[in-house]
């Protein structure tokens, strides 16, 4: 009898110890908890130590101004949970509330934290009617015709400066003195 009793308290001295360490607990998460991210997630996955009931759990994501930002869809397989998130714009710190409930246990609820800085938004011009590019456009048109002008007024300058030069430097060298020559007188050979 004293070996049946002593065998009935270890027991259940071990399934009072046992007990709370089968009791369902988040195991991991995506994103982690506490991280800051630059990228958006698209989803938050949670997985527990057991395996989790269909109808019982939920899974919410709310951004810095406490809006709800997941889409509603959740889905469990297994020990892992899923919910779908709506695109993050906002910078801040977002928050995760959870309630997993496990085959046989009652359901635990929690909350986790990431912050998302939200890249600064570079926005594409749009293909249309634009004066920007019209504006560039015309600038460049008309430096281009003013290149072409100063071309052209170097060309005539250089062309009047050449004919100048050559008025000027072709009137100015001495000019030689004709000499003629005059006949000169044969002597008359005497005989």
């Amino acid at each position: 009898m004293k070996k049946v009793a002593l065998l009935l308290a270890s027991f259940f001295i071990g399934a009072i110890i046992a007990g709370p360490a089968q009791a369902t607990s988040l195991v991991s998460s995506s994103p982690v908890g506490a991280s800051v991210l630059s990228v958006a997630p698209t989803a938050v996955t949670i997985t527990a130590n057991a395996e989790l009931t269909d109808g019982a759990n939920d899974l919410k994501v709310f951004d810095p101004t406490s809006a709800q930002v997941d889409d509603g869809s959740i889905q469990v397989q297994g020990a892992v949970m899923t919910v779908g998130l709506k695109p993050l714009t906002a910078t801040g710190v977002y928050t995760v509330t959870y309630t997993m409930m496990a085959v046989g246990e009652s359901p635990i609820t929690g909350s986790f934290t990431f912050l998302f800085n939200a890249p600064a938004v570079i926005s594409e011009p749009t293909p249309g009617t634009s004066e920007t590019p019209q504006i560039s456009q015309s600038i460049n048109r008309t430096s281009d015709f003013l290149v072409i002008a100063l071309l052209v007024l170097a060309c005539f300058v250089l062309v009047l400066l050449s004919r100048y030069a050559k008025q000027t430097f072709n009137s100015n060298t001495p000019k030689k003195p004709r000499t003629v020559k005059k006949p000169t007188k044969q002597k008359k050979i005497s005989k």
